[in-house]
């Protein structure tokens, strides 16, 4: 009864609030559980490389940049949790009040950003949750009538897509199945939303270019070496030393006898990792293979470079099966079909570093609430499927046919965005971590939610004929 009770208490509550109300509750919420940010390795490196002025395309620099400008503002990562949290909940809200009224759809924005595996990552002041907020906005802005907002939520997708390298796969279904301008309809009107999708893909490949100071490559300390030693380690055959010594050299390799062996004992090492590079280059390794720099400024000598890229590619072509195995492993990790749990699924306060906060004079403390709150996420993600991404997958591409059937464009869109940005993965992911697949959570949530709102609604719906009543039999 306290439970009935309890929820008849919010439904009156709710049912005098306006939609706005009900946003704000929600993302107050949110802020309760993430304050002022939760602020892990690679976010610090931003921020250091934004306080810096030296900026490297380890990450995107376009975020760098953007955290420069907002922590000039709001000094530390709060600033930052403002505008990705906000960005998300206003754009989902968007989003689902094309199926849902105004209160109700405000309602479902929150339950979606307060949904643990969309929570989790959202505390986190990273490119990830940037993107799902910019890319949500400009998604939902496409559904005004105002032209300028029309090109304000471009602009939004353009931000999203500069802020990670591989999010031009999730910015095209958004851009040709959504953009729409005015008076330009058929094919012209996808035409024109693919020439966009171009431009501000280029475009934002071109802007990190120009504001990069320092290119850091890398893509050969991180990918290219676990990519090389795992498809090497999957090869049946025997491989002598004297051919592999060939192969490797000038590579900075650091075993120079019974190699094969050594690359089969350290890949496995990154399998126990779930799949993560660091063990082939970590400095805290006393077997690791490479001495390559994953930190700082100072990259890797250009000769071991072209070394490692000719390696990789030598390697690729000679053994594409055993490169596909590796690379499906890989993925299996990524999307938590296998018995290791996913990278960083529920950051905490507790993960962060302290000195490195300290040297950046961030403060490092929290509250027993969100100790509590994020202690039982966590529990969330270790004892119940939720947070595993196989299950997400599975349910955007049974929605897919629904979305297409029913012509749901904006559901259709959510769902190819989602699978679109995974599917990069398969080549590209270097590691298991869990916000690698946030996107994709968050638009099967969405496009779930609007499809089950429309199937409710189908019977009713202005533009689909009621049925007709029975009608009794004619008299014999």
């Amino acid at each position: 009864m306290p439970v009935r009770s309890t929820l008849q208490g919010v439904g009156r509550w709710l049912s005098g609030q306006t939609p706005r109300a009900i946003l704000l509750v929600g993302w107050v919420l949110a802020l309760i559980y993430a304050f002022p940010g939760i602020m892990t390795m690679d976010s610090l490196d931003q921020l250091r490389e934004a306080r810096d002025g030296v900026l490297t395309d380890g990450h995107p620099p376009a975020l760098a940049a953007i955290i420069h400008v907002v922590d000039a503002i709001i000094s530390g990562p709060f600033g930052m949790l403002l505008i990705q949290t906000s960005a998300f909940l206003v754009g989902a809200y968007w989003i689902l009040r094309r199926a849902l009224p105004p209160r109700a759809a405000a309602l479902a924005a929150c339950l979606v950003l307060l949904y643990p595996p969309v929570l989790a990552p959202m505390a986190v002041i990273w490119k990830d949750c940037l993107m799902a907020g910019m890319f949500l906005l400009g998604a939902g802005a496409q559904f005004s009538e105002r032209r300028w907002a029309k090109l304000a939520g471009l602009a939004c997708i353009g931000v999203a897509t500069a802020v990670r390298y591989n999010a031009f796969a999730a910015a095209m279904p958004l851009i040709v199945l959504l953009v729409a301008w005015p008076g330009i309809t058929g094919w012209r009107r996808y035409a024109l939303a693919t020439t966009a999708w171009l431009a501000l893909t280029f475009g934002s490949f071109a802007l990190n270019a120009a504001l990069t100071d320092i290119p850091m490559h890398f893509w050969h300390s991180s990918l290219a070496v676990l990519d090389i030693t795992g498809t090497l380690a999957r090869v049946d055959g025997p491989l002598p030393d004297d051919e592999l010594r060939t192969l490797f050299a000038g590579t900075g390799l650091r075993v120079d006898h019974d190699i094969q062996a050594a690359l089969k004992q350290r890949y496995e090492l990154c399998r126990e990792h779930g799949m993560d590079f660091e063990p082939l280059i970590s400095a805290k390794e006393d077997t690791r293979l490479w001495d390559l720099p994953i930190f700082g400024t100072t990259p890797a000598p250009e000769a071991q470079r072209d070394a490692i890229e000719r390696v990789f590619w030598a390697v690729v072509r000679a053994h594409p099966a055993e490169y596909a195995a590796h690379r499906m492993a890989t993925m299996a990790e990524v999307v938590g079909l296998s018995h290791h749990p996913i990278g960083n699924m529920v950051p905490t306060f507790h993960t962060q570093y302290r000195p490195y906060m300290e040297r950046l004079h961030l403060a490092s403390e929290w509250s027993p609430l969100q100790d509590d709150l994020q202690r039982r996420i966590h529990r969330i993600a270790k004892k119940t499927p939720l947070f595993r991404v196989w299950v997400y997958i599975v349910i955007a591409l049974v929605l897919v046919p629904f979305a297409i059937r029913r012509r749901q464009l904006d559901s259709l869109a959510l769902l190819l965005s989602g699978l679109g940005l995974e599917a990069s993965l398969v080549p590209l992911a270097p590691t298991p971590d869990y916000r690698y697949s946030h996107w994709l959570i968050t638009c099967t949530v969405l496009a779930l939610i609007l499809i089950v709102a429309r199937r409710a609604q189908w019977p009713h719906a202005p533009n689909t004929p009621a049925p007709a009543p029975p009608q009794p039999p004619a008299p014999v």
